[in-house]
Order: structure tokens, then C-alpha cells, then sequence
């Protein structure tokens, strides 16, 4: 995808913003996978973290962390953040999207970005239009501990937008091939589908990138 569709300022910013909750959790010997768990001595394969998720009621967001055993998840990967838009404006109720699920290795550092299926959040399905319209302004803001987690994780979307954009646009083509050959509703619920798509993550790449 083309840079230009998020100004070199606001990838700048985003990057600084990254740089800068890392480096302060690093400073008192945290990781954003240990930063994650909100406290918790250890992590329990699919519980929520925290349980009740993190909800902007003001952006109508919502993220929360955890982890599973499938073989189909990088053998590296300690847990992932799933990323959520109430496209109607209230954060309750059924009418959500997930916008996208970013990897955890133990030490806290992002492995990859990926999108799902619809079964694996029981989202309502949207296009890649509405999901790519609500990438520029997606924000998610918390309080307390987590509050600079919150910060970071909207920092990545704006960071990895260009990656994000290509990612929904292949969701939705692979999901039409599927299509041709599956009706919506199995295809939707088809178990042997959880991640659809999904880009590897090299943050001190990225940062490198941008500071040349």
C-alpha cells in the first residue's frame, strides 16, 4: 500500500508515541505482554484481559488481550490484543467489527498483525470500506494502568495503517474466492477459518525506517 495515505507527520508522531510508552514500561522492567495481563501472575489460554475488556465508551472502541493453543498460532507468540469499532457509535450490544489482531512474543514485542473470521469474535460481518473508513480516526482510550497501553495500541493503527489497509482489502478477497465455492453462513462459522490474512511485524525495522 502507498505511504502516502497517512501523512509522514502523523507516522512520525505515531512512532514517537510507540517508542516512548515502550521505553517507559522498559524503564521499570515491564513488557507490553506482561503490561497486558494487568497484573496477573500468569496467563490463562483464552480468558480476557482484563476480563470485562477495555471500552471507550467516548470512541466507541474496545480491545482486550489473551492467548490460545492452536496450532495455527506462531509457536513464538505469548498472546494477542483483538481491536474493536461500534461502527453505530454506542460500545454495546452486537453491532461490532473487529478490526484487527496484533501479536504478542513473551518479551512484548508485536510479531504480527492479522484479521479473522467471523466466528472467531461473533462480530457483524462488514465490507473492507467500512472497516479501512474507520482506520484514520480509530482511538482507544483507558484509564488507570492501562491507560498508557491504550495509547500504544492506537499509536500502532496509525503506525501500521498502510499494512493494515492491504491486509482487510485481501480479507475480504479471499473470503469472495471462498465464496464461490461455500454459502456465507458455513463459510462465516467455518472453524477450519480463524485467521484470514496476516503480516509479520518488525517494529525495530519500522522505527528504523522512519528515523532515516
Amino acid at each position: 500500500m502507498r505511504t502516502q495515505e497517512i501523512s509522514s507527520d502523523a507516522l512520525h508522531e505515531a512512532a514517537e508515541t510507540v517508542a516512548s510508552v515502550q521505553l517507559r514500561y522498559a524503564r521499570k522492567g515491564h513488557g507490553l505482554a506482561e503490561v497486558a495481563l494487568g497484573g496477573a501472575r500468569s496467563l490463562e489460554v483464552l480468558r480476557h484481559y482484563p476480563m470485562r475488556d477495555v471500552v471507550d465508551e467516548a470512541h466507541a472502541t474496545r480491545f482486550y488481550y489473551h492467548a490460545h493453543t492452536s496450532r495455527r498460532y506462531p509457536a513464538d507468540e505469548h498472546g494477542h490484543f483483538h481491536l474493536f469499532v461500534y461502527p453505530g457509535g454506542a460500545p454495546r450490544g452486537a453491532d461490532f467489527f473487529h478490526l484487527a489482531g496484533l501479536s504478542l512474543d513473551a518479551r512484548g514485542q508485536p510479531l504480527r498483525w492479522f484479521t479473522t473470521n467471523r466466528w472467531v469474535t461473533g462480530e457483524r460481518w462488514y465490507d473492507a470500506d467500512t472497516v479501512l473508513a474507520a482506520l484514520p480516526s480509530f482511538t482507544v482510550e483507558a484509564r488507570g494502568r492501562r491507560a498508557p497501553l491504550a495509547r500504544w495500541l492506537t499509536a500502532m493503527v496509525q503506525l501500521y495503517t498502510p499494512q493494515l489497509r492491504s491486509l482487510v482489502q485481501r480479507r475480504d478477497e479471499v473470503i469472495r474466492r471462498r465464496l464461490a465455492r461455500q454459502d456465507a453462513e458455513s463459510l462465516f462459522e467455518d472453524r477450519r477459518l480463524d485467521v484470514v490474512t496476516e503480516c509479520a511485524v518488525s517494529l525495530p525495522r519500522t522505527l528504523a525506517r522512519l528515523a532515516r
